[in-house]
């Protein structure tokens, strides 16, 4: 190309070829939001040629709550995939009915309220909801706890967990306390120890919160100091747990008192409460009127508490009825008898010699069995000759196996099969299944061998494993107020 010579002509010729280098970046622009509707348009006719594509609106909604179950967040993907993806997840209101959320610093708050608000805006206005919020840390969570509070009358299930919080029982009680929750089936409450709070650890009927009532509650958990916050007691309540750590020493009467508000219960756990009151007058008590009771569970409290014993908080019990059992934490159990426990674990307790005759007559029907770390039980089990011990059990579940108790173990399961009274299966948590390895190759001679998850079993038995809560039933004790 031939250049004039004149710096006139050459910043005109500039020129032009700038203007011309612009119109045709204008031009590249264009062509590349050309092709951009263009993939956009043949994506969705594509998708919309898609198997999947062609199912009614109803049916992939349905499709959407199903894949929800196995993972949380779904719905914030779904919603990345088409625009009609995205339409139909923002406008399936029990995608967003289920919000669970943790608040762990300061910085958090805004992202977190924004969910929040998201999932309650789309969730609603006429669908239950359930909200399980862990606050991790001392921060001022009063803003969702007022959004949770002005959408109260359709929340069914409500888990709250504060940690390390010295204003945490101040601030539910200051937005929950005169709520009525018309819908709420769940309700699960934690509260932490903290040495500065100011607290009334005192257990009653006479609700603190949910004033206005909660008459479709079914199920009750409360832990750490929650019961101190009192929430009502309605008479559907069918499942119980309550933490005694911290709880001021309960009477006779007020722990009657509070066992007696719930005539339909069927689930009790009952995790380190203390009765003050000698055993002797729990035993003049009548046993209470609790019909439906099926399961329960109980954890002595390790303090040198004159009435700590647990025999003192069974007594009141109608133990004859109990199906299911699990006991931790108990060294010395009364002449009780359990005629009907099908269902029996026993954490932690080490009974003695003297002990286990009496286990062995008070369990008549047991069939599945848990045990950790219990040599006399397992020698005990495998005694030949009449009578058979529990004659009906079929299912032994190990956990935390000693090494010196795998031999007795082995005994214990060939003895059962010569005595015509075989074990069925014989499950091992991991520890466990390690220090057998020595005897698995005989036992699955023997028996059906499995394995068992690391951790307790869900409770209450049954239950909804999705919707189960962390009620620190298994916690170790920690005493700050000693």
């Amino acid at each position: 190309m031939h250049l004039p010579d004149s710096v006139h002509t050459l910043d005109s010729h500039l020129k032009s070829l700038r203007d011309k280098k612009a119109d045709l970046l204008r031009q590249l622009e264009q062509v590349n939001t050309d092709i951009a509707v263009a993939e956009t348009k043949r994506a969705r006719i594509k998708n919309g040629n898609a198997s999947i594509s062609k199912l009614p609106t109803e049916l992939l909604s349905h499709i959407f709550l199903l894949c929800q179950k196995e993972f949380h967040a779904f719905q914030i993907t779904a919603s990345q995939v088409c625009n009609r993806w995205k339409d139909l997840s923002n406008g399936t209101p029990l995608l967003w009915a289920d919000i669970r959320m943790s608040l762990e610093h300061t910085s958090h708050i805004p992202s977190r309220l924004h969910k929040l608000e998201t999932y309650l805006t789309r969730s609603g206005p006429s669908s239950l909801f359930a909200a399980r919020i862990h606050v991790k840390s001392n921060i001022n969570f009063s803003s969702f706890l007022s959004l949770i509070a002005d959408h109260i009358p359709r929340c069914a299930h409500l888990s709250l967990s504060v940690q390390r919080h010295p204003k945490a029982c101040l601030l539910l009680r200051e937005h929950l306390e005169c709520l009525r929750a018309p819908q709420l089936d769940h309700l699960a409450l934690h509260v932490d120890w903290a040495d500065s709070g100011p607290y009334d650890r005192i257990m009653g009927i006479v609700p603190l919160i949910f004033k206005g009532g909660a008459p479709s509650l079914t199920s009750l958990q409360l832990s750490g100091i929650a019961s101190a916050l009192r929430p009502p007691i309605s008479n559907e309540l069918t499942t119980l747990h309550l933490d005694g750590e911290y709880m001021l020493d309960l009477t006779v009467l007020k722990y009657r008192e509070i066992l007696a508000a719930t005539p339909s219960l069927v689930n009790l756990s009952l995790r380190g409460l203390k009765i003050d009151s000698p055993a002797t007058e729990m035993e003049e008590r009548q046993t209470l009127k609790l019909s439906r009771l099926r399961t329960l569970r109980i954890r002595a409290k390790g303090t040198d508490h004159p009435f700590t014993s647990a025999n003192a908080l069974l007594t009141t019990l109608p133990l004859n009825q109990l199906e299911n059992l699990i006991i931790c934490d108990v060294d010395d159990l009364w002449l009780f008898d359990f005629p009907n426990v099908k269902d029996l674990s026993l954490y932690g307790c080490e009974f003695g010699v003297s002990q286990i005759g009496h286990l062995m007559l008070a369990f008549p029907s047991v069939v599945s069995l848990t045990l950790e770390s219990a040599s006399l039980l397992y020698m005990a089990l495998s005694v030949e000759g009449e009578p058979i011990w529990w004659p009906n059990l079929r299912t032994l579940h190990v956990r935390d196996l000693a090494v010196h108790d795998v031999s007795m173990l082995l005994r214990l399961v060939q003895e059962r099969t010569n005595m015509k009274h075989p074990l069925e299966l014989v499950c091992f948590d991991t520890s466990s299944r390690r220090r057998a390895s020595s005897i698995l190759n005989t036992l699955q001679s023997l028996t059906h061998v499995s394995r068992i998850s690391n951790y307790p079993e869900p409770w209450p038995p049954g239950g909804n494993v999705v919707l189960t809560e962390d009620d620190n039933f298994w916690d170790i004790y920690w005493y700050p107020f000693r």
